[in-house]
Parts: C-alpha cells; sequence; structure tokens
C-alpha cells in the first residue's frame, strides 16, 4: 500500500513538472527604463495569474552599451548561465534582443519557440536565413506618425514650423523611415525640422523661448549622436524646461508637461503580449503569427490646453482629458460614501469601544506586570536592542545598547539619537546607517571601535511596527554580532580568489610548457641546418653567408633563453625559496624589455648600497604581482605625449625591511580613487576587470607578508612594496 501510495504522489509530481512552462525575457535594456520596464510589469502580472509560468529575466542594457566585443561577450555569458535551462518560449523586449535571440539560437535558445515585442520593423529574410520562420511570433509597434502631423495642423491651423525630435538609437533609426515618409506627406506650407543629433543641453537652449505658431512633436530621445544615454529623468527636466506644445507618440510622457496626441498605451502592449505569449505557450496561437499594434488613444493635458489657449479638433469625439477641473461632488465623492455608510458602524464601533476601555482597565494591572517581566527579559539579552516611535523618540532599549554607545538609560529615554551624536560619533554612524536602510529597504551594517581601540561588527535589523499608543509607523532595531562571522568570511574569500588565482595560473603554464616544447624541437632543427650549412660550404668567397649564418645561430639562443626565461615565470611557485630580488626583477624585465622598447618607456633599476637582496616567498608570484605595476604604469605613460616616458625602480633597504619603489610619470590616479585602487573589480581604466591590482595586494600581504602602498608625486605616481629582510 505504502508503494503504491510513493508511485502515485511520483506520478503527480511529474505531472505538474510537465505542465510547468518556462519563459526567458530578453530586455534589450537596463533595469529602470521605463518603456521596458512598463512592458515587463504587465507580462509578470498577467503570468502570475497562472502558477504554471516560471519567468526568468536578463537585462542586456544596450542603450548604454552596444558594441560587437560587447554582443560577443554577452554571447558567451548567456552561453555559460543559461547552458542548463531550458526555455519553452523567449519573450524578447525591442529590436536588440529580437537580433541577439535570432543569431544566437542555435548556440544558446535551440528548440525554443521566439515572441517579439515593441519592434517598429520586422525582417522575414532575417528569420529565413536562420530557419527560424516557424519559431518566430511578433507583435509589430507601429508609431502614428502621420495621425499626430494631421492632429499638430488642426489643433494650431497656423503653424509655421514644426520640430520632430527621433534620437540616434537603434529604435530611432527604424523609425526614421516612417518620420521622413510622413514629412513629404505634408501639403501645407509648413517648415519642418528633423532633429536627431543635438544634445538636450542645446535642445532646451532651442525650445527655451515661447514662440507662436510653433510645436514638437516628440518620438524619444535617449540617445544623441556622440552615443551619450539619456535616463527618462533627465528628458523629463529637459522637456518641462521647453516653451512650445509638446506632441508625444506614447503615454508615458503625458502628465509631464506634454500636450498629448495620438498614442500607444505602453501598459496595453505589455498586457497583449502576455495574451500572445500565453497563447504560444498552450499552442493556441496557429495563425496570425506577426499581428501589428493598432490600439491608439488620444490624450490630452489640460494644463498644457490651457497654458497654450488650444482647443481639441471637433473631429475628435473620444478622447482621455487628463488633469480635468474636478466638481465638488467627484472631488469629495469619498468623504461623501463614507458618511451613508459609516453611520451604522459608528453606533456598532461606539459600544464596541466602551466595552474595550472596560476591558482595558481590568488588565491594566497585569500589563504593568508583564511591562515589568520584559524588561527584565530585555536586559539579559546579549544583543544591543532599542524602539524608537513615530517621533524617533527612543521608548526603550536594554542594558546592552547603552554600554555600546556609552550613555545611561535615563538620559537617552524619551530622547532623540540625534540629540547625542555630537557627543559620540557612533551614534552618529548608527543614524546614517540606519537612515540608509530605510531608503534602499534593506539591513545594513555597522562597524563599532570601543574604548580600547577594538574592532566589532555589528549586523543591524530594523523592523518597522505600528506603535500602539500613536497608531503610527515606528520600528525596532537590533544589533548582532558577527565580528568572528565576517572575519572568517574574509579569509575564505582571500583564499579562494588567490586558489582562482593560481589555479588560472596553473592552467596558463601548462598550456605555454606544451607550446615552449613544440617551439623548441623546430629550433634544434633550425641549429641543426644551419651548422650543416656552415660546414659544407666552401671557404672562398662565403663570409657573408657565415655572416648570416651566426646571425640565425645567435637569434635561434635568444629564442630559447626567452621561452626558458617566460616558461620559468608563467609557472606560479609551490614551495617558498630564497631569491635575488634583483635578478628576478631583471628576469621580469627581460620578458617585457620589447613591448617597453617598442613603446619608447626607458626602464631603470637603481640599487643601494650595501643593501640585503635576499628575500624568502614565492618568486614566480611575486614577478606576477611586479608586472601588474609595471603594465599600469605603462598604460598611464601611452597617454603621455611627452617623448620622456620613464619608469624607475628604486631598491634600498629601511628599519630591517627592504623597499622597492616603482615609480613612473605617468598621469597619476586621481585623488578620489586612490582609496579604491586596491579593491576587487575596481579599475580606474574603461575597459579595466580591476582584477591586477587586487591580486597584488593579495600576493605581497596575505601570501609574502609584505606590505603595499600607493603614493601621488608631483611627476605620477609611485608604489612602495616593503618586506622585512630575510635572515634565514
Amino acid at each position: 500500500m505504502r508503494l503504491l501510495s510513493l508511485l502515485f504522489i511520483l506520478f503527480l509530481t511529474n505531472t505538474f513538472a510537465i505542465n510547468n512552462k518556462n519563459v526567458l525575457i530578453l530586455n534589450s535594456y537596463h533595469k529602470g527604463f521605463e518603456v521596458s520596464d512598463t512592458i515587463i510589469k504587465n507580462i509578470e502580472t498577467k503570468f502570475y495569474l497562472n502558477k504554471e509560468i516560471n519567468i526568468d529575466i536578463q537585462y542586456m542594457d544596450a542603450k548604454q552599451i552596444y558594441s560587437r566585443d560587447y554582443i560577443k561577450k554577452l554571447s558567451d555569458l548567456y552561453s555559460l548561465q543559461l547552458k542548463n535551462r531550458k526555455y519553452d518560449l523567449i519573450i524578447t523586449i525591442d529590436r536588440f534582443a529580437y537580433k541577439f535571440a535570432v543569431k544566437n539560437y542555435s548556440k544558446i535558445f535551440l528548440g525554443s519557440k521566439i515572441l517579439f515585442t515593441g519592434v517598429e520593423q520586422f525582417s522575414k529574410e532575417l528569420a529565413k536565413i536562420y530557419g527560424l520562420e516557424e519559431k518566430i511570433y511578433g507583435i509589430i509597434q507601429q508609431l502614428p506618425i502621420n495621425d499626430n502631423i494631421n492632429l499638430i495642423i488642426k489643433t494650431i491651423p497656423n503653424i509655421k514650423k514644426l520640430y520632430i525630435l527621433n534620437d540616434r538609437s537603434q529604435n530611432g533609426n527604424d523609425s526614421s523611415p516612417f518620420i521622413i515618409k510622413a514629412i513629404k506627406k505634408i501639403s501645407t506650407n509648413i517648415q519642418v525640422e528633423y532633429i536627431r543629433d543635438e544634445t538636450l543641453d542645446e535642445l532646451i537652449d532651442l525650445f527655451k523661448n515661447k514662440r507662436e505658431n510653433e510645436a514638437i512633436l516628440f518620438v524619444r530621445y535617449s540617445n544623441e549622436a556622440n552615443g551619450i544615454f539619456y535616463k527618462t529623468n533627465e528628458v523629463l527636466e529637459a522637456i518641462n524646461k521647453f516653451n512650445l506644445p509638446i506632441f508625444v507618440t506614447d503615454d508615458l510622457f503625458i502628465q509631464y508637461g506634454v500636450f498629448g496626441g495620438k498614442v500607444i498605451s505602453i501598459e496595453k502592449l505589455g498586457k497583449q503580449t502576455a495574451k500572445k505569449a500565453i497563447d504560444i505557450l498552450y499552442n493556441k496561437s496557429k495563425e496570425n503569427k506577426i499581428q501589428v499594434n493598432k490600439e491608439f488613444s488620444y490624450i490630452f493635458d489640460n494644463l498644457v490646453l490651457n497654458k497654450y489657449k488650444l482647443t481639441i479638433p471637433k473631429e475628435i469625439n473620444k478622447f482621455i482629458l487628463v488633469n480635468a477641473p474636478v466638481s465638488f461632488f467627484d472631488k469629495y465623492r469619498k468623504l461623501i460614501n463614507a458618511v451613508f455608510l459609516l453611520s451604522p458602524i459608528l453606533i456598532i464601533t461606539i459600544t464596541i469601544l466602551i466595552f474595550l476601555l472596560y476591558s482595558k482597565l481590568k488588565t491594566a494591572k497585569q500589563l504593568r506586570q508583564r511591562i515589568e517581566f520584559d524588561k527584565v527579559l530585555l536586559n539579559s539579552i546579549n544583543n544591543p536592542i532599542f524602539w524608537l516611535d513615530a517621533n524617533h523618540n527612543i521608548l526603550d532599549a536594554n542594558q546592552k545598547f547603552c554600554e555600546l554607545i556609552g550613555i545611561p538609560y535615563y538620559l537617552i529615554h524619551n530622547n532623540k539619537l540625534d540629540d547625542f551624536k555630537d557627543k559620540n560619533i557612533n551614534i552618529s554612524k548608527i543614524l546614517s546607517i540606519m537612515q540608509n536602510s530605510n531608503i534602499n529597504n534593506k539591513n545594513s551594517q555597522f562597524i563599532f571601535k570601543n574604548s580600547s581601540n577594538e574592532k566589532k561588527i555589528y549586523y543591524i535589523n530594523t523592523t518597522p511596527y505600528i506603535d500602539s499608543n500613536s497608531n503610527k509607523n515606528a520600528s525596532v532595531t537590533i544589533f548582532t554580532d558577527i565580528t568572528k562571522e565576517k572575519k572568517l568570511e574574509n579569509e575564505r574569500l582571500k583564499q579562494t580568489q588567490y586558489m582562482v588565482q593560481q589555479s588560472k595560473l596553473a592552467e596558463i603554464g601548462e598550456i605555454f610548457s606544451s607550446i615552449a616544447h613544440q617551439w623548441k624541437s623546430p629550433l634544434v632543427v633550425i641549429t641543426a641546418l644551419a651548422q650543416d650549412l656552415f660546414y659544407s660550404q666552401e671557404n672562398s668567397g662565403k663570409e657573408e653567408d657565415s655572416y648570416h649564418i651566426n646571425n640565425i645561430m645567435l637569434q635561434v639562443q635568444y629564442m630559447t633563453t626567452t621561452i626558458n626565461d617566460f616558461q620559468d615565470f608563467i609557472i606560479p611557485s609551490k614551495e617558498k625559496t630564497l631569491f635575488n630580488i634583483d635578478h628576478t626583477i631583471k628576469s621580469l624585465l627581460n620578458i617585457v624589455k620589447h613591448t617597453m622598447k617598442y613603446n619608447y618607456i626607458n626602464i631603470d633599476i637603481k640599487i643601494k648600497e650595501n643593501t640585503n637582496l635576499q628575500i624568502y616567498g614565492y618568486e614566480n608570484e611575486l614577478m606576477q604581482a611586479i608586472l601588474n605595476i609595471i603594465n599600469n604604469a605603462k598604460d598611464a605613460l601611452l597617454k603621455n605625449k611627452s617623448d620622456d616616458r620613464h619608469i624607475n625602480i628604486y631598491i634600498h633597504g629601511k628599519s630591517n625591511h627592504i623597499c622597492i619603489d616603482i615609480i613612473d610619470n605617468g598621469e597619476g590616479i586621481p585623488t578620489q580613487m586612490q582609496d579604491k585602487i586596491f579593491l576587487q573589480y575596481f579599475s580606474t581604466k574603461d575597459d579595466g576587470n580591476g582584477i591586477g591590482l587586487y591580486m597584488t595586494k593579495l600576493i605581497i600581504e596575505d601570501k609574502m607578508d609584505g606590505k603595499i602602498r600607493y603614493k601621488y608625486t608631483k611627476d605620477g605616481s609611485s608604489f612602495r612594496i616593503k618586506f622585512r629582510q630575510n635572515k634565514r
């Protein structure tokens, strides 16, 4: 019987798993871009009603970043990230995501159906090239450009000039043919200026003055000719400074100072996309695979109508008017309804309140006893805790919190923490962290130093609740000591990063060893052939040939030495050894000397007399660390237009330490970035990955017990590496 029940449960589980549908939403833009976020929000709302549909969302950020290299990296990333995931449907938001899905179909999305939305132009040829005619569905979004131009002419009969704004994004390029076609259809004598390349500041300057009989048709303006991306709030700020009536093609800018127009509803587009996706998932969308969104509405802003003294054309019978004047009944509708609804409720409420008052008096004594018990219990807890009321006064706190801030309970009770921030720096930190936690809606960490300069890390958790006295929002804050856990976590993170880097270097070393082995064999053959040729020639008239053969032998010997040096360098050290730092640096410079020579960079090594040059540690890892600094110096020097490019390496002893100063005359690191250069993933270069100096610090300080610091000099940058002198 138990076996049958188990089989039945397994059958039900598999049945539900089979019925589940997996959907991937590829968003061309970043999170926070209002158009795509509105579409996705309405898709999710529709999908959440169906518990069988699982959703994943990927943000591709094509508005701010767009290049072939970026597309290639996205392809590699998704290929790795999604290799074990199978999706029934890929929903692409906008044209970038759609083309990416089609071109990477066989690599990443094989077997899935594709539904595009928010695309103005659909190419059957692209689908045919990749053999996906039967896999692609879509909703074409056609902006009502021509209809809005006609609306402008009817709304402003004496219009003399019309400005059409459309950006230089990929979407802007799709809309441009429709705009040009609509401009050619204008029959009246109107001057049209089609704007695509100006900056927002230039547009503000162009439209800041009010002019009669001129108007703007705003299609979109997120990217200008130089590739600068404007956020939605930046565009809105610019629009609010325009002093001409603005007509739009979608409803996102309604109520933001625009006149309005015949618009597409982005919200409805999201719902329509969700409906079509559900039909595809359940095989209900066999016909009309590619459809055109033709749902438009006329929406106007009453405030802008009055500002420019415009009227809506009579032939438009059905429209929505926002910011319209409100009648008395509409204004106080809720109050009027409440009066009729609440009268019997108030009578019942009064009766209940009388009963509750009696009960409250009866239990008051028991409550006071409970409060005393809670106070004792609260002080027995090791975690600092305090309560704030709606006005941020301290309702209560335990003894541990008073010890943390160093102020007795009787002083802080019913007072604000803000009153004591000048007396205790820890209180200022707590207030700042709590404020950021409320803004970002997340928990934070607090680093506390006591009078003995002992550092402790607390996890601060602030939980809101309703104050029973004021019925307003209040909060309780609990501090959890995570000092030991944080220390262990940091140690594990450092060790993990180091092991990953060591693993990578080991793999590179093995690969290069294989390459070196392959190269050495032909070098031996070349040497043998050159020697054979030399000894087989006659002595007369062969001095020039002998010269060339000797040159061949010298070059082969040089290549063999270079391969051996680089092979020794690239393989990570397994054990600590005693090595000469001068010899190590010279070996390193021998590897990079051609790179420096071809970039006209001079490297000079100076060693102070009587300096102990022996270091005990990992030689190859130290070479890698110094190479990172030298490569960064090279990149900085390449920006130096002067012919004087140099890197000075100065080795000297100081107070039982050996110091290595690496100084260049590059442009230096900006002051505000100097404290961050050794952080993981932080880079001052546009194409940097933020790993080089982080690994340099990890090798020098964690693996070799040394110190590294950066100093800005008047000539450029200076890195100092310091080790204890070896006494072995």
